[in-house]
């Protein structure tokens, strides 16, 4: 008969030492032997008894039932007759949970669907029109930004879209609630609302105070993007290029960079 050491014990186990420190301390595992100095030495009984335990704990039995279980009277066959059953419903309700997992990430991959352009219409309203989008790719189709742009949405789902117009929305009530006040390009509360657009910007491609304050004469230029502002395109664009002055933008020659 060989006897080991809790190190070797452990090994064989595939548990660490603590773990059989602690099941001897509450008594579920005790040592058949000690040395004379107190080492634990562990029979093949005690192996055998500590693969039982193994079992019952992965089936997620909590110790103090398994030490009860292991109490009571009946063979090592009906032990593992009992065990047999608690793994097969564990199998059965890690089955559930992959199964549930597997429902939530289609659910994600739902949500993260590319919209299509009546998807786009029913969030934005009379703000989307599929004819603008064509137009935009003629015109800028072979733009970096363009494709940066594009990969952006692919990305996107339904959620992403209603957080856009959200946003989109809170910033035009801001930027309406400026104009009512008077609010002075280059104030401290202007820059802020100029980094709010900026950053609307941004998320679809790179955008500098330059690029901004030409988007920002564009959006003077096309009535389109005025109405999409309400009416307050012109300042707006007061606010950003007096922001991009600030920054160092030369307003008598702005570049796209």
């Amino acid at each position: 008969m060989s006897d080991y050491q809790i190190g070797e014990a452990a090994d064989i186990l595939q548990v660490s030492t603590r773990t059989l420190r602690h099941w001897d301390a509450i008594g579920l595992l005790e040592p058949g032997w000690r040395t004379w100095s107190g080492h634990r030495l562990y029979t093949e009984e005690d192996l055998q008894l500590a693969l039982q335990i193994l079992v019952y704990r992965e089936a997620g039995v909590p110790l103090k039932e398994i030490a009860e279980l292991l109490a009571e009277p009946g063979s090592g066959t009906q032990r593992l007759q009992h065990q047999r059953e608690l793994l097969v419903e564990r199998i059965a309700q890690l089955h559930r949970m992959v199964r549930a997992v597997d429902q939530i990430l289609e659910e994600d991959e739902m949500k993260k669907k590319p919209l299509s352009a009546g998807e786009k219409m029913e969030i934005f309203g009379g703000d989307w029109k599929p004819e603008y989008e064509q137009e935009a790719e003629q015109r800028w189709g072979d733009t970096p930004e363009w494709e940066q742009s594009r990969n952006t949405q692919q990305k996107m789902g339904r959620e992403d879209w209603e957080r856009v117009k959200a946003e989109h929305d809170e910033f035009i009530t801001r930027l309406i609630d400026a104009a009512q006040r008077g609010l002075t390009p280059g104030s401290g509360e202007a820059a802020e609302l100029v980094e709010a657009h900026r950053r609307s910007i941004s998320q679809w491609y790179e955008v500098s105070p330059s690029k901004q304050v030409l988007l920002a004469r564009m959006y003077v230029a096309d009535e389109r993007f005025n109405a999409t502002y309400q009416g307050q395109a012109a300042y707006l664009l007061s606010l950003v290029e007096a922001q991009a002055a600030a920054e160092g933008v030369d307003l008598n020659d702005v570049q796209w960079d």
